[in-house]
């Protein structure tokens, strides 16, 4: 056995391990979950707690920013005769008008070209994969 095929031997022994260690410690997690939201205490924050023997359990009260109701602020400013004073309008490129020029023009010398010029070449990524059996893998 090479040196490669035992660390290959090695690393999908340990991954199915940890694989089964996450599963229990996920549903370790939501049985102690559920036990805080029953029985833990609120702090003045809002946070639960529970002791359990020399552990105390604790789910943190999390609140995301408020946000504008968009919809609701535009009716409203448009009843108040505002809205242009509060509007702004955004412009951008839109690359399905930008082909279809190209294309109507698609006869002028090198228009194709010069807009293929302007796109970036996209970034070449490698991701590790989870070795598999050779006989269980389709080419």
């Amino acid at each position: 056995m090479s040196e490669l095929e035992r660390i290959t031997e090695e690393y999908m022994s340990h991954l199915r391990h940890v694989e089964a260690l996450n599963k229990i410690v996920a549903e370790y997690k939501k049985q102690l979950s559920e036990a805080v939201d029953a029985e833990g205490e609120e702090d003045d924050k809002g946070h639960k707690w529970l002791q359990i023997g020399p552990f105390m359990l604790q789910k943190q009260r999390r609140q995301g920013n408020k946000s504008l109701n968009i919809e609701a602020a535009e009716e409203w400013a448009k009843e108040r005769g505002i809205w242009e004073k509060v509007s702004d309008e955004i412009r951008v490129l839109n690359e399905d008008a930008l082909m279809a020029y190209v294309y109507d023009h698609r006869d002028e010398a090198g228009i194709e070209d010069e807009v293929q010029n302007l796109y970036k070449e996209a970034p070449v990524s490698y991701a590790f994969m989870k070795p598999v059996e050779e006989a269980t893998y389709d080419y």
